[in-house]
């Protein structure tokens, strides 16, 4: 067994005749996951970005029997969520080295594989479709949007929308019944108020209205008082300003009077 760096196990590898070795970087999984099980996953990291399922695949399989294979941009907890959509939402750029899972059937095939010494190939032929030429041809080829299935993806996402939206109308509408209380939740989807005729909700009515009542006559007694007690204050002025009109004219009448 080589030696480890990091805790990863260096496992090395070439693509074919008159080139360098390359190194992927394997360790044992850790966690507890259905898809990813800790006793038969393979951590790799360094993953070329143009290796595939089947160049892993290749690479381990004198190991044992794989039973599935993820490549993803960053390690994660169970499978990576595709994209449900080709054409919308978002979609990020993928460069640089990959992270890879390989799950074997037996715990004993991951055993094995920290066992290899010796470099192994990959046929060309596994890759050839992901690199050079071949890549941007593919990459341009893709560029171009198939109105036919773009019309069938938004017919379906339309479809889907319409079906759930109709479920929701259904689950408010059936909130719509009176409780207990008499209660009634009243949803965006409701078309108008319903007041159920039910005894408690009656009460509750005449109780408002009652109530309702008994302000207006007490704000009715209050505006009474308000107009008393403002002509009351109405008359305070008028004497006050007669009173001051009397001491101004006395005022005068001392100032013109001079005996000497």
């Amino acid at each position: 067994m080589s030696k480890l760096i990091e805790g990863f196990f260096p496992f090395s590898f070439n693509l074919g005749r008159n080139t360098v070795n390359r190194f992927l970087f394997l360790k044992k999984h850790e966690g507890e996951e259905k898809l990813k099980p800790s006793d038969r996953t393979l951590f790799i990291i360094n993953v070329p970005q143009f290796f595939n399922e089947r160049c892993l695949s290749h690479l381990f399989r004198e190991c044992g029997i794989i039973e599935s294979v993820f490549i993803q941009m960053k390690p994660s907890s169970g499978e990576v969520p595709s994209d449900k959509s080709k054409f919308f939402g978002p979609h990020s750029l993928e460069f640089g080295c990959k992270v890879a899972y390989v799950v074997f059937q037996h715990p004993s095939s991951l055993e094995k594989v920290f066992e290899v010494n010796d470099t192994k190939t990959i046929n060309e032929k596994l890759f050839l479709d992901n690199t050079g030429k071949n890549k941007f041809i593919g990459d341009y080829n893709n560029s171009f949007i198939d109105t036919r299935q773009i019309q069938k993806e938004i017919v379906s996402f339309m479809n889907e929308y319409d079906t759930n939206l109709e479920k929701q109308k259904q689950q408010e509408k059936e909130k719509e019944e009176p409780d207990e209380e008499g209660w009634v939740t009243i949803s965006k989807y409701s078309k108008k108020p319903k007041i159920p005729r039910v005894e408690g909700v009656n009460k509750r009515i005449l109780a408002k209205m009652k109530a309702a009542q008994s302000k207006q006559t007490m704000l009715a007694f209050y505006k009474n008082q308000l107009r008393s007690v403002k002509m009351d204050e109405i008359l305070e002025l008028r004497k006050k300003f007669e009173q001051d009109k009397a001491k101004i004219a006395l005022m005068r009448s001392n100032r013109k009077f001079k005996p000497f």
